[in-house]
């Protein structure tokens, strides 16, 4: 009936804690007397002391009491014990040897209560502290102007995104599978054993399906962290496309003749002394050697606009009688070179006579000012050949200015 009512008493003071704090410490009080007067009670029925005992330990162990007050609530229905037990223990032995038992009880009921207070003290600040961390790191999470992700490794569910990865990755915020992230459940498990051994990965490039349509190239950053007690991977991501576009372009630039699209010379030589260096094991093929007849001309007269698109006439021509097997760079200046796989002599010998008649057509539908011609030189490479590139672009060359030659025995015949 008592525990009710102050129970009653105590849900009346909703915010009043100062008096919820004096009902609680009324509460113990009242518990510890009623405690002792059971006691006494029982002395001068069978004469044990077990009740007040019990009812000490029970304190102890139960009510989370600040030992200050504990103690005077103790000490005072301890002291209000003794002169009830002193009242009525006659037999002064008797008297003393309770004393001390149950001031022995009360003094370790007391020593439990402040063990059991210190614990639940330390774990409400371990608790408070804690959370409040996971508080500074979930605004720093999401202050943080990069995609970040939050994983648990062993379930790849997603524990924290913020709302840059929404954005990046085109995401639902009920989203919480993380897989998509990794590109096979094995690189996960390889990158996450690595994490265990070096605690953070940087720097792993990737390009991402973000949806069907777009593709992004991204910089992933791992690291291991433990969130809520648990080994987490933290993920954060940089949105590297423009750098990648860029680099695409630079290279793009470096690898292709900017003036009429096709491979430059760096590369095209590149290629050419691979499939030269694979020895028996490369591929059999033809190399051309053309050189536009008359750039020079074109240039002096006509300036070196008209010479450019000189340049461009040439080579459109040449790409439209390749095919994809076929390789066409342009070495520097009115010198281009073909190489020409899977074919046969005659294939190559028939694509050139289509060449020649386009250039016919042109120069007979006067649809430039100049007069479009080019001179070319043949070599069949065979694998294994004991022969150099240098050594096959010379003599490609040679073959090229023997028909330059006749040109320009044709082009004087006919004075011009």
């Amino acid at each position: 009936m008592i525990s009710l009512i102050f129970i009653v008493i105590y849900r009346y003071l909703r915010n009043d804690i100062k008096a919820k704090g004096s009902i609680i410490h009324l509460y113990v009080f009242f518990y510890l007397l009623i405690g002792a007067v059971s006691s006494l009670n029982s002395q001068l029925l069978n004469g044990n002391l077990y009740a007040y005992i019990i009812i000490l330990i029970g304190v102890a162990v139960i009510f989370p009491v600040h030992p200050e007050y504990l103690l005077k609530n103790f000490t005072g229905v301890h002291l209000l014990f003794v002169i009830g037990l002193f009242l009525l223990e006659q037999d002064r032995v008797s008297f003393l040897i309770k004393l001390i038992n149950s001031t022995g009880a009360a003094v370790i009921s007391f020593t439990i209560a402040l063990a059991f207070y210190t614990f639940r003290k330390n774990d409400f600040l371990n608790k408070r502290k804690l959370g409040r961390k996971e508080e500074v790191f979930r605004r720093l999470f999401n202050l943080n102007p990069n995609p970040l992700f939050l994983i648990n490794p062993d379930s790849n569910e997603i524990l924290l995104m913020n709302h840059q990865a929404v954005e990046y990755y085109q995401l639902r915020d009920i989203e919480t599978d993380g897989s998509f992230l990794f590109r096979t459940p094995k690189e996960k498990d390889d990158i996450f054993t690595r994490l265990k051994e070096q605690g953070t990965i940087k720097n792993i490039v990737t390009e991402q399906q973000i949806t069907p349509y777009i593709r992004k190239w991204s910089m992933l950053h791992f690291e291991l962290v433990d969130y809520l007690d648990h080994t987490c991977m933290l993920i954060g991501t940089t949105d590297i496309t423009d750098i990648k576009k860029t680099e695409e372009e630079l290279e793009r630039h470096a690898s292709y003749d900017m003036l009429t699209g096709v491979k430059n010379g760096r590369i095209g030589i590149e290629q050419l002394r691979k499939q030269v260096s694979g020895g028996p094991e490369s591929e059999e093929f033809f190399l051309s050697f053309i050189d536009i007849n008359d750039l020079k001309k074109v240039n002096d007269r006509l300036g070196h606009a008209s010479g450019d698109d000189l340049i461009k006439t040439c080579c459109e021509t040449l790409k439209r009688h390749i095919d994809h097997h076929d390789v066409l760079f342009r070495l520097g200046g009115d010198e281009f070179i073909i190489l020409f796989f899977k074919k046969k002599r005659e294939d190559v010998e028939h694509i050139w006579g289509d060449i020649q008649r386009d250039f016919e057509f042109l120069n007979e539908e006067k649809q430039k000012q100049f007069h479009i011609s080019v001179s070319h030189g043949l070599y069949h490479y065979v694998p294994g050949a004991p022969i150099t590139v240098e050594e096959i672009l010379e003599t490609a060359d040679q073959e090229m200015y023997k028909e330059k030659s006749l040109y320009k025995e044709r082009e004087a015949s006919f004075g011009k």
